[in-house]
């Protein structure tokens, strides 16, 4: 009988604990989920550069080694992309076609891909490589730098060296009607 009040009373004490620390749990899930909500309702263009404002001056090399240097060739397209950024890779397609639609030649659309040599970063150059100038840079480069580039990917359309749309998405952007 002492055996079974003593397992009861043990049994007892690792319910409280289990229910102690399944509160704990749920007290930060909830705090993650409400960090989660604030970042996704952020306006996105607190991180983007906003329309009308001069295009960052850059030069780089791209893989193919051409120089692009933004004061002799305008850019028209601008994309920033990340290699481990799911995102980045699910919206190629529309990004190929934008620059498609919008019959823009390779020196005037750079895409810029940050970060560490990769399975997907060689994805995002082989497919990126028909339509633009591909650009790779490691975290902290000079064009994210010049950017001031904080969410990825940011998409943005120019024309004489002005930001006219900016977005996070390429769908937002402005695509022409093909004839």
């Amino acid at each position: 009988m002492p055996f079974l009040v003593a397992g009861m009373v043990v049994f007892g004490l690792l319910c409280l604990v289990n229910l102690v620390l399944t509160l704990a749990v749920i007290r930060r899930l909830r705090e993650h989920t409400e960090q989660l909500v604030a970042l996704k309702a952020g306006d996105p263009a607190e991180v983007l550069l906003a329309t009308g404002t001069s295009l960052p001056v850059f030069e780089a090399e791209s893989v193919d080694g051409e120089t692009i240097d933004s004061r002799v060739t305008s850019p028209e397209v601008v994309a920033l992309l990340s290699t481990e950024c799911s995102v980045c890779l699910d919206q190629l397609p529309d990004l190929v076609g934008l620059i498609t639609d919008r019959r823009v030649d390779r020196p005037a659309a750079v895409a810029v891909i940050m970060g560490d040599d990769s399975a997907q970063a060689e994805q995002l150059v082989e497919k990126l490589r028909p339509v633009a100038s591909v650009v790779r840079q490691p975290w902290g480069g000079p064009i994210e730098k010049a950017f001031q580039a904080r969410a990825f990917p940011a998409f943005y359309l120019a024309s004489e060296g002005v930001v006219r749309a900016a977005s996070i998405s390429v769908m937002e952007l402005d695509r022409p009607v093909p004839a």
